[in-house]
């Protein structure tokens, strides 16, 4: 099963990649692929578990697109609206001369669980991360994506980039880190757990997760003013 889920992501990555290369008048847009029968503001957190089953869910399990991860190349699924975005997103810094890469998106229950028993196994682990429990992971969602940056400070070779998520320590000293965050919002991505908001999002800093939040409007409106998701849902309910 994995093998042709492989297969059908390096079949999507294509077709991706070819309407990026041969644009025309008639370019599907991340606004056609939206899904009015989901939630794009949908928060899943501590109070707010995802219902697995429930009607978002069986909306969003026929727009999920599958790719290989840059890490593993393990499938990984994202909302096809979000994916086309992050693709978006990907050619625009490759202009400015950084490559990000699709590592973890959405994740079942199972998937969430197995997550949750190998980091919660780990010495020391918790002390300083958050250990989600199954059900309450915005990659339940299919709109959250861990991001990867391929970079070597030490080298300027493109061919010895490595891929790797960043620490939230670094950050602010990781000039690509900045660029991929003044980039998030015109794509329609916001930074899903972003420093000084630990409290109100229950996550720690975790730069390197992005999330779809339906377009640039409402992602602008989100980072520009200094918000976290649930503040903004929270304001416009």
């Amino acid at each position: 099963m994995k093998k042709f889920l492989l297969m059908v992501g390096a079949v999507l990555v294509f077709v991706t990649i070819f309407v990026f290369t041969t644009k025309t008048s008639a370019e599907v847009q991340i606004s056609d692929l939206l899904n009015p029968e989901r939630d794009y503001l949908i928060v899943v957190n501590d109070d707010n578990p995802y219902e697995f089953g429930g009607e978002y869910d069986r909306a969003l399990q026929g727009d999920l697109v599958y790719a290989a991860d840059v890490l593993y190349g393990e499938p990984t699924g994202l909302e096809r609206a979000a994916y086309l975005a992050f693709t978006e997103l990907q050619f625009y810094l490759r202009e400015q001369g950084m490559e990000i890469g699709l590592f973890s998106g959405y994740r079942t229950e199972q998937e969430q669980q197995e997550v949750f028993d190998y980091y919660g196994s780990l010495e020391g682990w918790a002390e300083t991360n958050k250990v989600v429990l199954p059900g309450y992971s915005e990659h339940h969602t299919g709109l959250l994506v861990n991001v990867l940056i391929k970079y070597n400070e030490d080298s300027l070779d493109r061919n010895d980039w490595i891929w790797y998520t960043e620490t939230a320590e670094r950050q602010e000293t990781i000039p690509y880190f900045q660029l991929l965050h003044r980039s998030l919002a015109d794509f329609g991505f916001i930074d899903r757990y972003p420093k000084g908001k630990e409290e109100i999002t229950g996550v720690p800093c975790e730069p390197y997760e992005i999330r779809f939040v339906g377009s640039p409007e409402v992602a602008h409106a989100i980072a520009d003013n200094g918000l976290c998701l649930e503040e903004y849902v929270a304001q416009n309910k």
